[in-house]
């Protein structure tokens, strides 16, 4: 019996290792095609320019940020402290996570992340369910009615108001389609759901 548990835990690891190899390749594959100019680094150190707003910063195992998106101003700081925070929650979880440029082709709109090879809009809440619902609204209006949102709620918001809240958004806008990502406590509780599980 303790022989097949140890096989089972190996047949575990195994295909979570597997699982983040194929999404390691995914976004590798993915960013390599739309964003071929840019250098993307995993430790601060590997920048040719550190400056006083890079210092300090860390980024996450399993993330990597676009050296373009180095900041240049506390305001910048601020918002990729707040993205690599985000992405560290998706990296533990065995995701392979890119924060990307903040510029892309004329007129098309730029998300904040490469999750698995999918882009991702990040939105972070720490106000009441009314925020949430119209940060939701607010990221699908402007991003793109597909858009996949990882949202991290750092309030009291609980998992059947958020997504009461979700779906209420939802119901008014028939178009918005894509994935939704849900964190609570800092990413202790994390939920998958796709805007189909809503009509």
């Amino acid at each position: 019996m303790a022989g097949y548990k140890n096989n089972a835990q190996d047949n575990q690891k195994f295909s979570e290792s597997q699982r983040l190899a194929q999404n390691q390749i995914a976004a590798a594959d993915f960013v390599k095609l739309k964003y071929p100019d840019e250098k993307f680094v995993s430790d601060i150190s590997q920048l040719k320019n550190l400056s006083k707003y890079t210092k300090g910063l860390v980024i996450p195992k399993g993330v990597k940020a676009a050296e373009s998106r180095m900041p240049n101003s506390a305001e910048q700081r601020r918002t990729l402290r707040k993205e690599l925070r985000q992405a560290s929650i998706l990296a533990e979880l065995g995701n392979s996570v890119y924060l990307i440029p903040e510029h892309g082709a004329y007129k098309e709109t730029f998300k904040d992340a490469v999750v698995n090879g999918v882009l991702y809009e990040f939105r972070e809440i720490k106000g009441n369910a009314r925020t949430l619902e119209w940060e939701f609204g607010y990221a699908k209006e402007k991003k793109g009615s597909d858009t996949n949102i990882f949202i991290s709620i750092e309030s009291d918001i609980s998992k059947d108001e958020a997504r009461r809240r979700i779906g209420m958004v939802l119901k008014r806008h028939p178009e918005y389609t894509g994935k939704i990502i849900v964190s609570f406590e800092n990413g202790s509780k994390i939920y998958f759901w796709d805007t189909g599980d809503f009509r």
